[in-house]
């Protein structure tokens, strides 16, 4: 029987141990039996932490900018909002402006056409007996109205009796002799006169009692 020496005893080959790479010493474990150094958990946890910190910072940051969102979208809504009430609010108040203005004119075209019919009875119902009126016309318009009157009266008593009751009507603010002047008139002597009278407008309460007189 044949026996083959593969391991010559003056060719032996020590095998090497792989060597790992050493360590560093601030990672060593360093007094304690059980391996745990504070330097190395408290550089596996620090990171950790920072990570959790700056994580809930981002959730929060997020949070915060969601609200903050919203409270914008509100915001231009309300804006929206309020922009379309004051354009509501313009055009009520333009056309409360309107009516208004169309309310004054109505009251001075109502206030006005009663004028000359009062101011025309008073001038009638003042006139006494033996005295007439030749012409009325207009001096000034409404709302100070003026009208000359022209007329004829036998004698100056009636001329003065007819402008005293003029000057006592509350519908009458002035009575202004222009001139008297004596005439003849179909063989009789009489008295021409020229009055400017002035429209005053009387009280509520004047009114409507004539009103209900008449």
């Amino acid at each position: 029987m044949i026996e083959v020496n593969l391991h010559p005893e003056g060719s032996k080959r020590r095998r090497r141990r792989r060597q790992l790479p050493k360590v560093p010493g601030w990672l060593q474990p360093t007094g304690g039996g059980d391996g745990r150094d504070p330097w190395l958990i408290a550089a596996v946890a620090i990171p950790a932490l920072v990570l959790l910190v700056v994580g809930w910072f981002w959730m929060s940051q997020r949070s915060d900018r969601g609200a903050l969102d919203e409270r914008i979208t509100e915001a231009v809504e309300d804006s929206a909002r309020l922009s379309d009430l004051r354009a509501l609010s313009d055009s009520l108040m333009a056309r409360e402006a309107q009516i208004r203005e169309r309310l004054d004119l109505l009251r001075g075209l109502d206030d006005g056409r009663f004028v000359w019919p009062r101011l025309l009875d008073e001038l009638s119902r003042a006139l006494p007996n033996y005295a007439w009126l030749t012409s009325i016309r207009e001096a000034s318009a409404v709302p100070d109205l003026q009208v000359q009157v022209d007329g004829m009266a036998a004698n100056p008593l009636a001329i003065t009796a007819y402008v005293r009751r003029l000057q006592e009507s509350p519908f009458v603010g002035q009575v202004r002799i222009l001139g008297s002047q004596e005439q003849d008139v179909d063989g009789f002597s009489a008295h021409s006169f020229k009055l400017i009278i002035g429209y005053a407008e009387p009280p509520d309460s004047v009114v409507a009692a004539v009103s209900e007189g008449t």
